[in-house]
């Protein structure tokens, strides 16, 4: 199943288009960008400031250990979500941004599927195994997001084969471009973000 979480912060509106089948989930202030699309709300509502109407929602403590992102990621995770894309995620205040970051590499580190659509990129957070991303031109870049990552990128302008990016270079991955029809990143160990700038 697929799982779509909406946040409050930057909204990539037409990037956004959920399949009929896939589960809408607004946290808190997200509301404001899916509507009646949504078909969950989760949050403390203290960015909405008002209960919201015409959807099923979960009020939330205010004081908790869990943003209300982190509460919707949880929900997905244990209803049985495949992949989820998070949308107004990023931008905003950097706490909240860097957390979510972090939530893409823990729904990557169950085996889910896990994307953050930007307005001006999609970051992917991918543990071992290999993926195809698209776009001939355009710039990726990989970060580590474990203290050992060993991986292998094809069809770019800097390939590398089984490398162990060490934790004291986090910039080795940055900037490569597609020269191919797709660049191939294989995970042989650890977890990374991917990011495919438009």
């Amino acid at each position: 199943m697929k799982y779509y979480i909406v946040g409050a912060s930057e909204f990539a509106r037409e990037k956004f288009h959920p399949e009929d089948d896939a589960v809408v989930i607004a946290a808190d202030a997200g509301v404001k960008y899916v509507g009646e699309r949504a078909d969950l709300a989760i949050g403390d509502w203290d960015s909405l400031h008002s209960f919201p109407s015409n959807i099923k929602a979960v009020t939330l403590p205010v004081v908790k250990d869990y943003t209300d992102t982190g509460e919707a990621v949880d929900h997905a995770l244990q209803h049985g979500a495949t992949e989820i894309v998070m949308f107004g995620t990023s931008g905003g205040r950097v706490d909240h941004y860097l957390a979510n970051l972090q939530y893409l590499v823990m729904i990557a580190d169950r085996g889910v599927k896990a994307s953050m659509v930007c307005p001006d990129c999609t970051i992917y957070a991918m543990a071992e195994g290999e993926r195809e991303f698209y776009g001939k031109g355009k710039t990726l870049s990989i970060i580590p997001m474990r203290e050992r990552v060993t991986v292998s990128v094809s069809g770019v302008q800097y390939p590398l084969k089984k490398h162990l990016m060490p934790e004291d270079n986090p910039g080795l991955g940055v900037s490569n471009v597609i020269w191919e029809k797709c660049a191939r990143v294989t995970i042989h160990e650890g977890i990374v973000l991917v990011i495919l700038n438009d």
